[in-house]
């Protein structure tokens, strides 16, 4: 199985990368590969293109820290059901409208549901053993914004980059997975109140047993 994983810095999965470097063997598998694809969704969605030109792999898995409003969930690992990009609309006089609710776009068209982007993956996603939280992808975030753009009742994991790779696997049929791990409150820029460090240490824990369990997955976890 071609595993390729991407992570918009080399510093969220450097625990991972060095890893794979100097201890992973699998005999009946080769090697994953890394893409570091840069911050946001445009460098994330070219990035991605751009190496499946050349290699389609048979699982992406992207990973990398995200935000939260939920304090309790700070330095845990998540994987995301399904995606929205949650800036891309406009301001008006009653508030916020994403591009759904604007006209411009339908919430159902491929490969959108009810405007998000889901993991159609379940098994998959089930098979993962985290817990699991839906997501948002922003270009730019402050608690009070994001309390107008949140159409989720649920917790969320904030993201630059997530979208992106939702988007661009559903387009191209390849199964997925996104790994958040959550390393501070949205809009807190105050560094030492993040848990960096214990998000980054939680990340790569469960980003390196899930390459493990992998090399004994059953072909119908990549099935809808």
């Amino acid at each position: 199985m071609l595993m390729l994983l991407v992570s918009a810095t080399e510093f969220e999965i450097s625990e991972t990368a060095e890893w794979l470097n100097s201890t992973y063997r699998d005999n009946n598998a080769e090697k994953p590969e890394l893409l570091i694809s840069g911050i946001g969704q445009l460098q994330t969605a070219y990035a991605l293109q751009k190496k499946l030109g050349t290699h389609r792999p048979d699982l992406i898995i992207q990973a990398g820290i995200g935000g939260t409003l939920s304090p309790e969930n700070l330095g845990k690992s998540f994987v995301i059901l399904s995606e929205e990009i949650a800036d891309l609309g406009a301001q008006e006089k009653g508030g916020f409208m994403n591009i759904f609710e604007m006209g411009l776009a339908g919430s159902d068209d491929f490969p959108f549901k009810h405007g998000k982007l889901p993991n159609p993956y379940l098994n998959l996603l089930g098979w993962t053993e985290l817990p699991q939280s839906d997501g948002i992808t922003v270009n730019e975030i402050k608690p009070e914004k994001l309390n107008c753009i949140q159409r989720n009742p649920r917790p969320v994991v904030e993201s630059m980059e997530g979208a992106a790779l939702h988007y661009v696997c559903l387009m191209e049929k390849i199964p997925f997975l996104q790994i958040r791990a959550i390393s501070n409150i949205v809009g807190e820029r105050d560094k030492t109140h993040w848990k960096l460090k214990k998000a980054i240490n939680d990340l790569n824990k469960s980003l390196i047993s899930l390459i493990q369990k992998l090399e004994q997955a059953d072909e119908t976890l990549f099935r809808i």
